[in-house]
């Protein structure tokens, strides 16, 4: 029997990215909208509104108090007038402060070029406007069935579960799976929905373990407190900032942290009272710390900062902890305190949230990795930086391995996934069993419709896959990449079941991975499986192939090499694990320009970082001089040694009273680059081409050699009479010859991949030693794996027997269509 309708699902915001979360959805005849944020970055900050044109929305449902998800509520609720806008006791309190908090901030001073997204009158009919609802209390819009459930992510933040006529929808919100200080644990659902929406913020990444994260919080502060420094956590005010203090507060008790006076400056206090008015919502320790202290956040040692006079004698208390808002250091009191101890060695600022792309904790997380001196930009200012860093996974989310085990708990027929960038979406995409998977993308529209479901919301029992059987890519995307930590089987098959299974079925499924060469186990009495990499596991050829062929030729090594060279700080890279792969990007700074690799991808992260090193190394060929690059042989460098013409050429100068040339170096991935530059009265400045070699002098030599060549050309009608070169040069070298050297363009198609490799063979010396004729052929091997030959050719030199034979070589290229001329 079918359902009936459909659902209609339009995402106004907050689908492509993070950011001004807002989607509609029609169903039975009515019309809904969940949330409406903000963006902090892009071009706009609102949600698109025109969809709603014509739209009666009968009823605004609101998940959480964020601004991403409640920042345009007042513009929305102006363009719906009369629609009720449903959200927990706790939300409509949050979002009361944080869109006040935003009024202020819009009519500051240093923003009265920018127009208000909203006024004063407009929140108060807001908030007057909006309707407490209850923890799984049923409301009733037409046929249409709402509930909010606990979603675990702050304070009053809820899933929305409709039933409806067209069937059941889920729409998760912000979510977070494991138990906080603050909030408690997700529940399992008990019911089966046809259509998901479901955030995917983390859907790439596995967090760090909760508890190693905060030992490795406080073990970073004890340091810092203990040579007398100051801490800076920036933090996000509703939600994180409580969790840290709850952190902070029982280590102080604890004795885990040496007494300490901990500052709470920003919204964090206001926010910090509207948990102590919810405690029915929060969790049972801090129910605890609600009824039986005096405050369940502050204690003796933790204390608000009541009045802007009293920053002053917060940074000058040393040592101190400070927590305030914002979480990214993009306003608030934290970007004061950053500005401060950022300069200082002996302080830390310590990050425990996310940082948008745009803001000043991201470049701040950026600088960390930098080598020498550092400058923060914030506003108009520059920071210099010397202070320590870190970060630490405090997640208020769920991760990769958490969301889809709570999707496969429902069963649903359709999932779509919002509130995350294309790879985490992507990739958490890849990690699910359900055949309908849609990343939605903001102005998409979706119509889905359902039969009814047989057996009604009965579980049913997990049939473990056969290694024949088992989806090998949905699983490896669930594990991710290999780490130094191992994963627990019985976490690992509640995200593949969508429920929690028994011993034996955790250990039949961990059987199967290990069977397929997937995982192993050390000691199978344990939960314990290590993800293995591609050189201990016979399913990925074509990715060991890469990571040994990468192995060989090592752009890495090279590239570190060229940075001595040319005395660079060694390229920054950021490696971070992106479902089943490891992504590394890296950057290298290079004659004043910024080199960016951008995102490559590998099963490992010696491969990931081999990649990116490549693409900097190509970046660095390709930025070179457009003049002629004229690489040194072997052949050469041994002549070379024997005529030495840069002891000649110097020698040349003493005698003439000319200034010794200058020998400048520029950048390249193959050696020494160097070219010479004389300056000989009021000539030109004599400029000779670039000569790559293995070794500086060599090329250090050859660039003499050519400089020496051209002396001849210059007018001896200079005031100062030029003396005449060497006689010994003169007749060992021949003239330049005009036009592009075909042997740098025969070097540049096999750099470029056009050809697979090229070379010289020197057949034959004959005449007399003071005259001789050296007969060379040149030859490239082609992609298709033939070798072309030149005829041989007869020259006076070798070297002007290459280029001859090159040039020679070059026509043969153009025949086959290789390259013109």
């Amino acid at each position: 029997m079918a359902a009936t309708g459909s659902f209609e699902i339009s995402f106004l915001g907050g689908a492509s990215s993070i950011g001004a979360s807002c989607t509609l959805v029609r169903v039975a005849g009515a019309a809904f909208v969940i949330d409406c944020g903000v963006r902090y970055s892009g071009s706009s900050p609102l949600p698109d509104l025109s969809l709603l044109a014509d739209t009666r929305v009968d009823a605004v449902l609101v998940t959480h108090a964020h601004m991403d998800h409640s920042g345009a509520l007042p513009i929305l609720a102006e363009a719906c007038p009369g629609a009720p806008v449903f959200a927990t006791p706790p939300t409509i309190d949050l979002v009361a402060i944080l869109l006040r908090d935003a009024l202020r901030l819009m009519n500051a001073a240093d923003r009265e070029s920018e127009v208000p997204l909203y006024n004063e009158p407009q929140v108060d009919r807001l908030l007057k406007s909006m309707a407490p609802v209850k923890f799984h209390q049923p409301l009733q819009v037409g046929e249409v069935e709402i509930r909010w459930l606990p979603a675990s992510h702050i304070l009053g933040a809820a899933m929305i579960l409709m039933r409806t006529p067209a069937g059941t929808l889920l729409f998760t919100g912000d979510y977070s799976i494991s138990a906080q200080h603050t909030v408690p644990a997700l529940g399992r659902p008990d019911f089966h929905a046809d259509l998901v929406i479901s955030e995917s913020t983390y859907g790439e990444r596995l967090h760090e373990n909760r508890q190693t994260a905060e030992t490795r919080l406080l073990s970073q502060i004890g340091e810092v407190v203990d040579r007398g420094g100051r801490v800076l956590i920036p933090a996000f005010a509703v939600g994180r900032a409580q969790e840290v203090l709850l952190i902070l507060k029982r280590a102080l008790r604890n004795g885990r942290l040496p007494d300490t006076p901990v500052f709470v400056d920003g919204m964090v206090r206001a926010v910090c009272d509207v948990y102590r008015s919810h405690d029915l919502f929060v969790s049972r320790g801090l129910i605890h710390e609600i009824r039986r202290t005096p405050h369940a956040f502050y204690t003796d040692s933790i204390q608000p900062v009541m009045r802007r006079e009293d920053r002053a004698r917060v940074l000058g208390t040393s040592p101190c902890i400070i927590v305030a808002s914002s979480g990214m250091l993009s306003g608030g009191p934290s970007a004061g305190y950053c500005q401060e101890l950022a300069k200082n060695e002996k302080d830390a600022i310590l990050l425990t949230g996310y940082q948008d792309e745009e803001s000043p904790g991201r470049a701040l997380l950026d600088l960390a990795k930098c080598e020498g001196p550092k400058l923060l930009r914030m506003g108009q200012a520059s920071v210099p930086v010397a202070c320590q860093f870190g970060t630490y996974g405090l997640s208020a989310h769920a991760d990769r391995m958490q969301m889809a085990s709570l999707i496969e708990a429902v069963s649903p027929r359709t999932v779509m996934l919002v509130h995350g960038d294309q790879g985490a979406k992507q990739s958490l995409a890849s990690s699910l069993s359900c055949d309908d998977v849609i990343c939605a993308q903001d102005g998409l529209t979706i119509r889905r419709g359902y039969p009814e479901r047989r057996g009604g919301d009965r579980r049913s029992a997990a049939t473990v896959p056969t290694a024949d059987d088992l989806d090998i890519d949905r699983a490896r995307n669930l594990l991710g990449p290999p780490s130094a930590t191992p994963l627990r089987a019985s976490a690992v098959a509640e995200s593949w079941f969508g429920h929690a299974v028994d011993r034996t079925t955790v250990d039949h499924f961990a059987r199967v991975l290990e069977s397929v060469g997937l995982v192993r186990r050390d000691d199978h009495r344990r939960d314990r499986l290590w993800v293995l990499g591609v050189h201990e596991t016979d399913l990925f050829p074509d990715e060991a192939e890469l990571d040994e062929r990468l192995k060989q030729a090592n752009p890495k090594g090279r590239l570190l090499e060229f940075c001595m060279r040319m005395r660079l700080d060694p390229p920054l890279t950021d490696i971070q694990a992106r479902g089943a792969f490891f992504e590394a990007r890296s950057s290298l700074c290079c004659q004043g320009r910024m080199l960016e690799s951008g995102p490559f991808r590998a099963a490992s992260k010696k491969s990931a970082e081999q990649l990116a090193a490549q693409a900097l190394l190509t970046m660095v060929s390709q930025g070179s001089d457009e003049q002629t690059v004229v690489h040194v042989t072997d052949d050469d460098a041994a002549r070379l040694q024997s005529l030495n013409p840069k002891g000649m050429l110097l020698e040349w100068c003493a005698k003439s009273k000319t200034p010794p040339p200058r020998f400048e170096q520029d950048a390249t991935p193959g050696g020494y680059r160097i070219r010479a530059v004389l300056s000989v009265s009021e000539h030109e400045p004599i400029v000779t081409d670039w000569h790559v070699a293995a070794k500086l002098k060599m090329a250090e030599q050859a660039a003499s050699e050519q400089l020496l060549q051209r002396l001849p050309n210059l007018s001896v009608g200079a005031p100062q009479q030029l003396a005449a070169p060497p006689a010994t040069v003169a007749a060992a070298v021949a003239g330049p010859a005009d036009g592009p050297n075909p042997m740098a363009i025969i070097n540049e198609l096999v750099q470029a991949g056009l050809v697979q490799a090229s070379g010289y063979e020197f057949l034959d010396q004959t005449g007399p030693s003071h005259q001789p004729t050296f007969t060379i052929v040149a030859w490239a091997r082609i992609a298709d794996g033939r070798t072309v030959r030149t005829q041989p050719i007869g020259a006076p030199s070798k070297k002007s027997g290459q280029r001859a034979a090159a040039d020679r070589l070059l026509d043969l290229l153009v025949s086959e269509g290789i390259t013109r001329r």
